[in-house]
């Protein structure tokens, strides 16, 4: 006789009556009451009426718990088997933001950079935090507020941090509540969270770092057009003579230069693919809705498009070599190159763009102007992340110099 399979024998022992399936289902279900029962934490007392009492959790309450009653103690088990087993099903906070997150994306209320970011902030700082470990329900006031308060404190968050947290926190909370997941209406909760700016950490903006001073700006501008002749080259000049961004500069199409203008309509984003790899295409819109705008150009800026023309005459897009669209980034890479040849502090293509603004400004340019160019809705946004002392220590001395001259103190 061959072997059995475990499977043909407890067929086989089940056909026969050698098995009780009744009985093992009964041990099932007791196995299971049990293990619910385990999980009270408060004890079952039997009050002066007759009726048995015991507490549950409930996130509503101030206390955090509430008391329950039922005629006997099987039926104030079954009460709390059923609260126990609702509670299994109840989703963690993880989940939600799952949810949440692929709702914007399925409705295309985020793009696919978005996304990432909300990923990367998740996990960075509540994937394993002390809120991940709770059913969304029995997350309190007082845990966020916890959770909220270390956060900030322990990362050293700044307040731009801190803002992309709190549009997380405010999209779970929310759809969390819709979902009937949780009961704290987040709005009134950050509202009412007093949080004094000293708890954010502040770094110092160091012209330096930020900005190009004029003689470097001429430094390389002189050096890339006396060079051997490349698009990456004149792309960065492209960017000091409009403040370009390094998306939008990658993004331009001939069909975008009129006259003294450039139209700016489209970006350059980043997303990774399914395999994790790293996707580049252009978005048919720029990075804000101030972003859509014309800038005005310079003759100068019209005779080096005619050079970059001489080095690509029949692509459709400004910045295009052997067959592809050349990439945002690489523009930065160029320029970090750029600054170690002539021996001056690496900054990004980014900088460029500040020490553009910066020059606008110093220009005395019509704040209309300045914020046209730049791409801002107001000229407060410019002043405050895009306007830095761009003049060497030499320049400003002698400006210094000239100024007690002129109010005869020298």
């Amino acid at each position: 006789m061959r072997a059995l399979s475990d499977k043909e024998l407890l067929q086989y022992a089940i056909d026969n009556g050698i098995i009780n399936t009744d009985a093992i289902c009964q041990q099932i279900q007791l196995n299971e009451r049990k293990r619910y029962l385990d999980q009270h934490e408060w004890k079952i007392w039997q009050g002066t009426d007759g009726k048995f009492y015991t507490y549950v959790l409930d996130p509503k309450s101030a206390r955090g718990r509430k008391l329950i009653k039922r005629k006997d103690r099987s039926s104030l088990e079954d009460e709390l088997i059923r609260i126990y087993k609702q509670t299994d099903e109840e989703p963690y906070i993880g989940e939600v933001y799952r949810g949440w997150l692929d709702r914007k994306i399925k409705y295309g209320e985020i793009q696919k950079q978005t996304s990432e970011r909300y990923e990367t902030d998740f996990t960075r700082f509540i994937k394993n935090s002390s809120l991940s470990s709770v059913r969304m329900r029995y997350i309190t006031e007082d845990m966020l507020e916890d959770f909220i308060r270390s956060t900030i404190h322990d990362n050293g968050l700044s307040s731009k941090a801190w803002a992309n947290l709190r549009t997380i926190i405010i999209g779970v909370f929310k759809h969390a509540k819709k979902m009937g997941y949780s009961s704290i209406s987040i709005s009134t909760f950050l509202g009412d969270l007093d949080l004094s700016a000293r708890v954010f950490s502040k770094k110092h903006k160091n012209a330096k770092e930020n900005v190009f001073t004029q003689e470097e700006e001429t430094l390389i501008i002189s050096d890339l057009m006396h060079d051997e002749p490349s698009l990456l080259g004149y792309g960065i000049v492209l960017a000091f003579l409009t403040g370009l961004r390094a998306g939008e500069l990658s993004s331009l199409k001939w069909s975008d230069v009129q006259g003294h203008k450039i139209t700016v309509s489209k970006t350059e984003v980043r997303y990774k693919n399914p395999e994790g790899g790293y996707v580049y295409e252009v978005r048919d819109f720029p990075k804000t809705d101030a972003g859509f705008r014309e800038i005005i150009i310079t003759d100068r800026v019209l005779d080096l498009l005619e050079k970059i023309k001489e080095l690509n005459p029949h692509g459709e897009f400004i910045f295009f070599k052997n067959g592809k669209r050349v990439r945002g980034s690489l523009f930065s890479s160029k320029l970090y190159r750029e600054c170690d040849k002539l021996g001056i502090l690496r900054r990004s293509l980014h900088k460029a763009r500040k020490t553009y603004g910066s020059m606008l400004i110093d220009a005395k340019i019509p704040d209309s102007l300045v914020t046209a160019q730049m791409g801002h809705t107001d000229i407060a946004t410019t002043k405050e992340y895009y306007y830095y002392n761009n003049k060497s220590d030499k320049i400003a001395k002698e400006m210094i110099d000239s100024a007690f001259r002129k109010q005869n103190l020298a």
